[in-house]
């Protein structure tokens, strides 16, 4: 924002977002890149200085930004949670989702070809930066992209809007409460907040420091891969400069 005296006023002119939004993923990846270098991650990656961290983050942004349909309209909302991820060098397993997986806020960063209404298999398939996520229905294995609306325990479903409150799945009609452990499923959203689906019954998701294979299995909603043998559920990471992740911040 910027302010200039004028005929004796104070007159405010106000910067529009927009302008500042990066139009490229190679600006996009610079702001990235300089959210996530923070004295702390310098220190904890035993990185050279920050212009070797921020060049090594470039590269890595690069390659985690789709090539086609970036947008840069929510890029603030995502560098902010960047920055804050990794101010203290010391990541939650939320934190580590979006650094490294473009969980929320950073989920919007792509405006897909389809709308509302259009049959979606990811939410990249849809204009995420205009709030369009790819919802499924039921045991569907294909969605449609559309602006979620949350609805809560035993209550209508069916418009194709509908997403139901965690824990709880849309049959088709209503919100209904997970599965049990060991009862039938074809999804995992079907298993509720406590299961994971396992050829075809729920199972009870995995505490932290078990092997997994991926997320879903997992109690913090994050499986890590520590090494190229070693990959277990994980709610906090410090990093050091062993950890794997260091490696794109050196």
């Amino acid at each position: 924002m910027r302010k200039i005296a004028y005929s004796g006023f104070l007159v405010i002119l106000a910067c529009s977002s927009d302008e500042a939004s990066p139009d490229t993923p190679s600006k996009f990846c610079e702001q990235w890149a300089a959210a996530a270098c923070s004295a702390e991650v310098v220190s904890a990656c035993q990185a050279g200085d920050v212009n070797d961290c921020q060049a090594s983050q470039i590269a890595f942004c690069l390659e985690l930004i789709p090539a086609t349909g970036f947008s840069g309209a929510r890029a603030a909302q995502c560098t902010d949670a960047v920055e804050s991820a990794y101010s203290d060098a010391d990541l939650t397993a939320s934190e580590l989702e979006t650094v490294l997986r473009l969980a929320a806020p950073c989920d919007q960063l792509v405006r897909g070809p389809r709308t509302r209404d259009e049959v979606c298999s990811a939410r990249l398939d849809c204009d995420a930066p205009a709030g369009f996520d790819c919802v499924f229905k039921d045991d569907d294995s294909t969605g449609t992209c559309q602006v979620p609306t949350r609805v809560g325990p035993g209550l209508d479903c069916s418009a194709a809007s509908a997403v139901c409150e965690t824990g709880f799945y849309c049959n088709g009609e209503n919100c209904i409460a997970g599965q049990d452990i060991g009862e039938a499923c074809v999804a995992h959203r079907e298993c509720g907040s406590a299961g994971f689906c396992s050829s075809g019954l729920c199972a009870e998701r995995f505490d932290v420091d078990l092997a997994c294979t991926n997320d879903e299995q997992c109690t913090s909603g994050l499986c890590y891969q520590f090494s190229a043998t070693e990959q277990v559920c994980t709610d906090r990471l410090r990093l050091s400069r062993t950890e794997p992740i260091c490696e794109d911040l050196r």
